[in-house]
C-alpha cells in the first residue's frame, strides 16, 4: 500500500502482510510517564486496558522508553503480533504515535500494515511563530486547534507576535479595543501546549515596531521621535505610520517601562526562552539617540540594549533569542553577542543567501534559521516561494549546526490572510524541520490527502495553479501584485500601461520576466482561477473532505484575486472601463466585504477588523 505521511520519516520499510486489531486491546507501557501517550492511543486501539508491560505477555500496543536511539527517535514496528514502539524519551513517543495515527487513518477497519519505522529529527527545536498583532487575535478554541494539528506534525515550539495585544496591568490604553489575550487565555494555551508536548515561548516586541502600544502621549517620551516625528536632522523624513516607532535607548526610563510589561507577561509561561524581538529598529539614531550614537555608533547602542534586556530577563529565569536582521549590519560585533543568547536569522525570498546563516555558526552562537509561510501581503500564500525558502533555510540550517527551525506567518496591512491560508505553509515547514531529506515533489499530494481529505489529482493541481498566480510580483517586499490590485482605486499607478520586469510561477517555477498589467493578463487569470474555484467548490460537497473547514476561506481568497482580476479587465490596458463595469465591481467588493467580516468572526475575536473594512470601504467609495 502507499502511505502519505507528514513529515515523511527518515527510513519507512513497508512488508507483506497485515495486523489485525483484536476487538479487545492491551496497552503495555514502562510506567506512569506514558500514560497519557497510551491513552491517546485509544483512538486507534478501542477498548483497551492499559497496564504495565510483564515479561511473557505480548499487548496489543506497547510503548517503551528506550536507550540507544537517536535523540527525538522513535522505532515502530508492526507485524503479525502487535504493535510496539521504542522511543528516546516521551516527547518522542508521542510523536512516533503521531505516525502510527497518520498509518491507522489511511487502513482498512481494524486493520494496520507490516511494516517498521526508525525515525528522528533533523532539528530538535521545530516551531511556528505566528502573529496575533496586526489586526487580527484568533479566539482561544482556534488557538487550540492551531496547537493539536501542529503537534500532529511533530512541532515541538510555539510563539505567538505580540506588541499590544496582550491586558497589561497597569496600562489600561495598550491593546484597548484590540481584544487583547489576557493573562489566563496564556495560561490555559501555556497548559495545553504542554499537554501536546509544545514549547510556547513568548514573544513580545521589546524595541522597534511598538507604535501600537506608544501612540498614546504618556509613552511618548520613551519614543526616538518623541511620537511626533521629531528627529534632530530635520530632513529626515519617515512615513506617519512609522510615529512611535521605536523605544530610544538614550531615556534610561524605558527599561523601567519594559520591566512593567516584562514582570506581568513572563511569570505566565512555564518556559525558560523570551523572545525579545527586536527586529527593524528603522529610526534608531535620528531621534533622542542620535549623540549617543554618534558617540558610541549605532550598532554598539544596538548591541547594549539586548545585553541589557538579557540581564533583566536573567532576573525572570529566562534566556533570550531575537531577531538577527539588526546585528547582521554590524559583523564585528556578533562575536560579542552573549554565550547564553540565541539568534533567529529570517529571510523569506526563494533566492536569498540561505548560506550566509553560517555567521551565527562561526561566533558560536545557538541559532534559529527562521523562513516564511510568504502569506502576508497577500490574497492567498504565494506557496512557491515558501517552499523554495523553507527547503533553502532548513538546509543550510542543518549544515551549518542550527537548533532548529521557526517558521514564520506575518499579518502584515490587517492581517487579512487567514489563518486557514497558512496550512500547506505550515506543513512543508513542520516536515522540512524533521526531515529536511523528504521528498518536496509529493508534498502537496499528501496535503491534499492527510488534511484536505482527498486523494483527487485535480485538487493537487488546483492548489500548485493557485500557487502559480498568487506568485506574481513587482517588489522585492514579498507581496503580490494581486493584493495591490484588489486595494487599488481607479486611476492608481499599478494601472498604468507600462512593462515591468516581474517575478512569477509557472507548474511552481519561480522566473523573471517582463509583462504588462493589462486585461489580456487579467482574463488569463480568471481562467486559471475559475479552474481552481469550480474544482474546491465540488471537493467540499464531499464526504470526508475538508475536515478541518478550510476551503471556505481558500475559496474566499479566489474570489478575491479574482476580483482584482477583473480590475484589470477595466482599468487596464485593452479594459473597458464603463460606469456598468465600474458599478458591477462595487457590488462585487460589496458582497466580498460581508463574506470577509462573516469568515473573520467566525474563528477570531472582533479585534481590529476595522483595518481591513476600512480599505474596503474606501475601494468601494471611489468606484
Amino acid at each position: 500500500m502507499s502511505l502519505y505521511l507528514i513529515p515523511q520519516p527518515q527510513i519507512l520499510k513497508i512488508n507483506r502482510g497485515i495486523f489485525t486489531i483484536p476487538t479487545s486491546c492491551s496497552i503495555g507501557i514502562l510506567d506512569a510517564r506514558l500514560y497519557s501517550v497510551a491513552e491517546q492511543a485509544r483512538l486507534i486501539f478501542k477498548k483497551s486496558a492499559i497496564s504495565i508491560s510483564m515479561k511473557n505477555i505480548i499487548d496489543t500496543f506497547s510503548i517503551r522508553i528506550v536507550s540507544g536511539l537517536k535523540p527525538g527517535g522513535y522505532h515502530l514496528n508492526i507485524n503479525s503480533k502487535g504493535v510496539s514502539l521504542d522511543a528516546d524519551s516521551v516527547s518522542a513517543a508521542f510523536h512516533g504515535l503521531q505516525t502510527l495515527s497518520q498509518i491507522a487513518t489511511q487502513s482498512s477497519t481494524s486493520t494496520l500494515p507490516i511494516l517498521t519505522i526508525d525515525d528522528w529529527p533533523d532539528f530538535q527545536d521545530r516551531g511556528v511563530y505566528y502573529d496575533v498583532c496586526r489586526g487580527r487575535v484568533p479566539k482561544l478554541e482556534r488557538l487550540m486547534e492551531l496547537v493539536d494539528l501542529l503537534a500532529h506534525s511533530k512541532i515541538n515550539h510555539m510563539q505567538l507576535y505580540i506588541e499590544h495585544t496582550f491586558q497589561f496591568r497597569g496600562h489600561p490604553d495598550i491593546g484597548k479595543n484590540a481584544s487583547p489575550l489576557s493573562a489566563e487565555d496564556i495560561l490555559k494555551l501555556d497548559k495545553y501546549c504542554q499537554e501536546h508536548h509544545i514549547e510556547l515561548v513568548p514573544s513580545l516586541a521589546s524595541f522597534g515596531h511598538l507604535a501600537t502600544a506608544l501612540k498614546h502621549p504618556q509613552y511618548h517620551h520613551l519614543t526616538e521621535d518623541l511620537g511626533v516625528g521629531k528627529y534632530h536632522d530635520p530632513e529626515v523624513k519617515l512615513p506617519k505610520s512609522r510615529r512611535s516607532w521605536a523605544l530610544s535607548p538614550a531615556n534610561p526610563a524605558i527599561y523601567e517601562f519594559l520591566e512593567s510589561l516584562f514582570s506581568q507577561f513572563l511569570p505566565l509561561f512555564k518556559s525558560d526562552r523570551f523572545n525579545i524581538c527586536c527586529d527593524e529598529t528603522l529610526d534608531l539614531g535620528l531621534g533622542q539617540s542620535y549623540d549617543l550614537c554618534k558617540e558610541k555608533g549605532k550598532g554598539r547602542v544596538y548591541l547594549d540594549h539586548i545585553i541589557m534586556l538579557n540581564k533583566l530577563c536573567q532576573k525572570h529565569g529566562k534566556r533570550i533569542m531575537f531577531w538577527g536582521d539588526i546585528i547582521r549590519k554590524y559583523p564585528a560585533l556578533i562575536k560579542e553577542i552573549p554565550g547564553d543568547v540565541t539568534v533567529l536569522d529570517w529571510g523569506y525570498s526563494h533566492n536569498m543567501d540561505f548560506g550566509a546563516i553560517r555567521d551565527f555558526n562561526y561566533a558560536g552562537l545557538e541559532f534559529i534559521g527562521c523562513p516564511g509561510t510568504s502569506s502576508w501581503v497577500s490574497l492567498f500564500p504565494r506557496i512557491h516561494e515558501a517552499m523554495a525558502n523553507i527547503k533553502g533555510v532548513a538546509a543550510a540550517a542543518k549544515k551549518n549546526g542550527a537548533l532548529g527551525l521557526l517558521n514564520t506567518d506575518w499579518g502584515d496591512g490587517g492581517h487579512y490572510n487567514f489563518m486557514e491560508l497558512s496550512w500547506h505553509g505550515f506543513l512543508f515547514g513542520a516536515e522540512q524541520a524533521w526531515n529536511v531529506n523528504a521528498d518536496s515533489d509529493t508534498f502537496t499530494n499528501r496535503f491534499a490527502k492527510l488534511f484536505l481529505g482527498t486523494t483527487k489529482k485535480s485538487v493537487v493541481s488546483a492548489i500548485e495553479m493557485l500557487g502559480d498566480v498568487t506568485h506574481l510580483n513587482f517588489s522585492g517586499y514579498y507581496q503580490s501584485v494581486w493584493q495591490h490590485i484588489f486595494f487599488a482605486p481607479p486611476g492608481d499607478k499599478i494601472f498604468i500601461p507600462e512593462r515591468k520586469m516581474a517575478w512569477i510561477a509557472e507548474k511552481g517555477k519561480i522566473k523573471k520576466e517582463e509583462i504588462l498589467l493589462d486585461a489580456k493578463l487579467g482574463r488569463k487569470a480568471l481562467k486559471q482561477l475559475k479552474k481552481a474555484r469550480d474544482v474546491f467548490s465540488s471537493s467540499t460537497a464531499e464526504k470526508g473532505v475538508d475536515p478541518h473547514g478550510i476551503l471556505p476561506y481558500w475559496i474566499f481568497a479566489i474570489d478575491t484575486i479574482a476580483h482584482a482580476a477583473n480590475k484589470l479587465t477595466v482599468f487596464g490596458k485593452g479594459g473597458s472601463d464603463t460606469p456598468a463595469a465600474r458599478r458591477a465591481l462595487k457590488s462585487e467588493m460589496k458582497r466580498l466585504m460581508k463574506r470577509f467580516e462573516a469568515l473573520w468572526r467566525a474563528r477570531n475575536r472582533p479585534s481590529e477588523i476595522r483595518v481591513t473594512l476600512q480599505r474596503y470601504r474606501k475601494v468601494i467609495n471611489k468606484l
